[in-house]
């Protein structure tokens, strides 16, 4: 097998990798965050009856739909921090002392410990497990009910092999960022955390321990509700019979939320949580279990789109949603391959000269045959799947290259500091970004020409977590600004608590200063500002009147369609090198 290099690396595989992977007895293969093939050895191939064909650089949908689903759910855990194993063959064919074959599914980390990828094996092994035992196999963590079990429940409740068919109440709730949590707290305080929320959700239910298979009692009755968990930090109820009203189904679920985000004491640590739930009361249209867990978590990704600790009923309208979504995401997934993402950059001007100092970064998609997609179309979808992640280390570079054009083409002085957005989701698994600016530094570049900018809602989301990413940030030289300063939770811990560069008055404010109560509150915005020492940038400035009054009451820095409208790379050096000589001749 040949070195190959893989879309997301900086370098082909070295050659010893791939003959290693090559000559392991087993079936391997080595996977990236995206689920693309970096390498994959012959009996691997063989074992999804992949004949004469590169799969380096492809993903494994491409490959083998049949077994997608499995191998995408297993990716997902793993990287996570999971290593989980599943069975490749159908689980109601599963007969004691048949052969089938095992897949499984670790992290693979970088010489820094980052989570890059997946390794994934498969191997043939013995059915020791049969139906029944399958059917109250339990969460060895919690001791809730597993994914099979709960599955056939739905198909019990929604199917019944006798007697009339009835609507059935399932929610599904998703813990945020849990991978945090263990980053910050450890796994054994992490794994004690499930324990709690698993008994808080056994204790507002009217369900039963599950019996032992050995000992051959039936599964408890269609009257009681189960629980079950069936991810690292995901958890599902149905409710039994009777069926509750969809008025009593919303009060249920903001109950359930409650009881998820409330704070858990662990010995001295207390440990605050947010959550998402989606939840369901079946209807005609839900013929099988699959049906109802396809509606089920379109219902949780729109309450994760609405912010945390939202619930949402599933509608129509939602699985459509998910189609388009899922649709797009395949696009934008090419955009990134394909380099269709393109930056354009807004000036960033000091009010008292006129001078360009700085710049935002904003991102585009130039698409192939629509052309330029705004932002509020897609962006949405990145942060909610976590395509944000690769994309922000894109920007990243991306800024940083354009730096250096100018720099070359123009000099040192065009410009102080480009402003570069990153998402909150970036924050909560901060290993890749702080990766790529560590790559940055070490290449020459100084990050102290680079701004980062966090909005203030989602500094509040994870307040521990923000904390401990700010002060790496800060140790690497990267300036920090407070983004839509005001719109969110509070950013007054933030700047009392870290050093702040800059503050950002969102533009919703900044329209409103030609009015007496819009003018007190920038006022005070500016006021706080001078306190913590940090520079103030007012965003949106789109007429003299604003300017003037934002120059007048000591507001350092502004930008809007007033100076400039977002332009690309080119278009924005050419006129950052026009101020820069206005500005000189003005001085002289």
């Amino acid at each position: 097998m040949a070195p190959k290099t893989s879309p997301d690396a900086e370098a082909p595989i070295p050659e010893w990798i791939a003959r290693f992977v090559a000559d392991i007895p087993s079936a391997v293969a080595l996977l990236d965050r995206e689920l693309r093939y970096v390498a994959a050895n012959n009996r691997w191939l063989n074992a999804f009856g992949i004949v004469g064909e590169s799969v380096i650089g492809q993903r494994h949908e491409q490959i083998d739909p049949a077994s997608a689903l499995l191998l995408a759910d297993l990716h997902r855990r793993a990287l996570a921090g999971e290593t989980v194993e599943a069975s490749l063959a159908d689980d109601d064919a599963l007969t004691e002392g048949a052969s089938h074959r095992i897949i499984g599914v670790r992290p693979h980390h970088d010489r820094d410990g980052t989570i890059v990828g997946v390794v994934a094996t498969v191997h043939e092994a013995l059915a020791v497990a049969t139906e029944k035992s399958l059917q109250y196999a339990t969460d060895a963590l919690t001791g809730l009910a597993g994914r099979h079990c709960f599955m056939k429940r739905i198909r019990a409740a929604i199917a019944p092999e006798a007697g009339p068919r009835r609507p059935a109440a399932i929610f599904l709730l998703d813990i945020d960022n849990f991978k945090g949590v263990n980053d910050l707290h450890g796994a054994s305080i992490g794994d004690e955390v499930l324990r709690v929320i698993a008994n808080r959700l056994l204790a507002s239910t009217r369900s039963r321990p599950l019996p032992s298979a050995r000992a051959g009692r039936p599964p408890a009755t269609q009257r009681s509700d189960m629980v079950a968990r069936l991810g690292a930090d995901e958890f599902a109820i149905i409710l039994g019979n009777p069926t509750p009203s969809l008025g009593d189904a919303d009060a249920f679920a903001r109950r359930l939320l409650q009881l998820a985000v409330s704070p858990v004491l662990i010995g001295e640590q207390r440990v605050r949580l947010s959550a998402n739930l989606g939840y369901i009361v079946t209807t005609e249209a839900h013929r099988t279990e699959d049906h109802a867990m396809r509606d089920l978590d379109a219902a949780l990704q729109e309450a994760k789109q609405r912010g945390p600790n939202s619930a949402k009923a599933w509608e129509p309208a939602l699985t459509s949603n998910v189609g388009r979504r899922l649709a797009l995401l395949d696009q934008l997934r090419a955009a990134l391959d394909e380099n269709q993402f393109v930056l354009h950059y807004q000036p960033i001007l000091r009010l008292d000269d006129g001078h360009v100092v700085g710049a935002e970064a904003l991102l585009r998609w130039n698409h192939p045959s629509d052309g330029l997609v705004p932002p509020a179309a897609f962006l949405p979808v990145l942060e909610e799947t976590g395509l944000i992640v690769p994309v922000g280390c894109w920007v990243l570079r991306e800024t940083v290259r354009q730096m250096q054009v100018w720099q070359m083409l123009y000099g040192r002085d065009l410009l102080d500091w480009v402003s570069v957005n990153v998402s909150a989701r970036q924050f909560n698994d901060p290993s890749v970004l702080l990766a790529t600016l560590a790559e940055i530094r070490d290449s020459g570049f100084p990050l102290s020409r680079l701004k980062i900018e966090i909005t203030e809602s989602a500094v509040m989301r994870n307040p521990q977590i923000t904390r401990s990413v700010l002060t790496e940030l800060q140790e690497l030289g990267i300036r920090i600004a407070i983004d839509d300063f005001g719109t969110g939770y509070s950013a007054l811990g933030a700047l009392r608590d870290y050093q702040v560069d800059t503050m950002k008055i969102d533009r919703g404010f900044t329209s409103a200063i030609d009015t007496p109560d819009g003018k007190e509150l920038v006022l005070a915005m500016l006021k706080i500002a001078r306190i913590y020492g940090a520079d103030v940038v007012a965003e949106g400035v789109e007429t003299i009147v604003q300017r003037d009054i934002l120059r007048r009451s000591g507001c350092g820095y502004a930008q809007g369609y007033l100076f400039a409208k977002p332009m690309d790379g080119s278009f924005f050096g050419a006129f950052a090198l026009t101020h820069l000589v206005e500005t000189g001749d003005a001085a002289d």
